[in-house]
C-alpha cells in the first residue's frame, strides 16, 4: 500500500486554527501520483485545498532535504486551480518546518509559472505571486445576479471588475464597511452559480476599506467546490492592483474577514516579471501519513 507524507498548515496566521487550511503532500520523484488520485485526496482532506510537491532536478533519499526547485499543483475538493497562494505559503513552511529543507528560497514550477518563495524569520515568508489586475467589467443581468447574490442587492453605485488571468470578479460597494463585509451572508444559489458559469467566474471578492487594515476582503468560489475560502493568497494578486489604484500606495496591511481570518501582507511594486509580493506566517497543525 503506497504511503505518502502528508502536513496540514494553516496559512496566513501566526497561531493555530485560524487563517487558511491545505494540506501538503510529498510526492517523492520516484513515485508519482496520478491525476484521479490527486483528485481523490483532495476530496477526502475535504478542505480548502491540497498541494502536491515534488522534487525536481535531484532524486533520492534527500532530495527534499536537498531540492530547491519543485513541482506544484493544487486541488480542491472538486477541481485543480491555476494558482492557490495560501497553499503555495503552506508548502514552503512544510518543507522548511517538517521535511527539513534549509534553502533560503524555494521555487515552484506550476500552472502559473515559476513561483519563487522566501523564508523570512520564524514562521514567515514572502512570495512572489504573478499580478492579474482587474478591469472594469460589463453590467449584464448575470453580474447583477452575482452582485446581488453576495452583497445582498445589486445598486448601480456598485463597482464590478474581473481580473483577466484567473476570473476573479471584485465587487465594491464603497458605502459598505469592513464591518459590512464581516456580516455579509450570500446567498450563493443555483441561479448565482449558473450566472457565474456563463461570466466565466471563477470566484467573486467582496471589499471594502478597513478601520483596522488598509482594506479587508471575503472570497467565494462555489464553481471551484468551495463556498467561501477563509484566506486566499491569490485574490490579493488582483486586490493589490485594485486598491492600489483607490488608495495611491504599493505596501498593503490587508485582512480576510472570515471567520477564521488571517491577514495578508501585499506589496505591489512589481519586478521585471510582473509579481506581486504577498507576505503571511504559517503553523503546522496536523503531520502523518496518507496511506491508500
Amino acid at each position: 500500500m503506497p504511503q505518502y507524507r502528508i502536513v496540514t498548515v494553516d496559512a496566513f496566521t501566526k497561531v493555530a486554527f485560524k487563517g487558511n487550511q491545505a494540506a501538503v503532500v510529498a510526492v517523492p520523484s520516484d513515485s508519482p501520483i496520478d491525476d484521479k488520485t490527486m483528485q481523490a485526496i483532495a476530496a477526502e482532506m475535504n478542505i480548502s485545498e491540497t498541494a502536491f510537491i515534488t522534487p525536481l532536478m535531484l532524486q533520492g533519499p534527500e532530495e527534499f532535504q536537498q531540492s530547491r526547485v519543485f513541482g506544484l499543483r493544487w486541488f480542491t475538493p472538486t477541481c485543480e486551480v491555476k494558482l492557490c497562494g495560501h497553499a503555495t505559503l503552506a508548502a514552503a513552511h512544510a518543507l522548511k518546518y517538517e521535511l527539513g529543507n534549509e534553502r533560503e528560497k524555494v521555487y515552484f514550477e506550476t500552472a502559473s509559472g515559476t513561483l519563487l518563495v522566501y523564508s523570512g524569520l520564524y514562521n514567515s515568508y514572502n512570495m512572489s505571486l504573478p499580478v492579474d489586475p482587474p478591469a472594469p467589467m460589463s453590467v449584464t443581468d448575470d453580474v447583477r445576479t452575482i452582485v446581488a447574490g453576495i452583497l445582498g442587492e445589486y445598486k448601480s453605485t456598485v463597482q464590478v471588475e474581473i481580473s483577466p488571468s484567473l476570473r476573479y470578479m471584485v465587487v465594491y460597494d464603497p458605502e459598505k464597511t469592513g464591518e459590512d463585509i464581516a456580516r455579509l451572508e450570500p446567498k450563493l444559489s443555483p441561479e448565482l452559480v449558473a450566472a457565474g458559469k456563463r461570466e466565466n467566474v471563477i470566484g467573486v471578492i467582496a471589499t471594502a476599506k478597513s478601520s483596522s487594515h488598509d482594506f479587508c476582503s471575503r472570497f467565494f468560489a462555489p464553481w471551484c467546490g468551495i463556498d467561501e475560502d477563509p484566506v486566499t493568497g491569490s485574490a490579493h494578486t488582483v486586490l493589490g492592483p485594485f486598491w492600489q489604484e483607490r488608495l495611491g500606495k504599493k505596501k498593503f496591511e490587508a485582512y480576510q474577514c472570515s471567520k477564521r481570518g488571517g491577514e495578508v501582507y501585499v506589496q505591489t511594486e512589481f519586478n521585471d516579471d510582473g509579481d506581486v509580493d504577498i507576505y503571511g506566517d504559517a503553523v503546522t497543525v496536523v503531520n502523518g501519513t496518507i496511506n491508500f
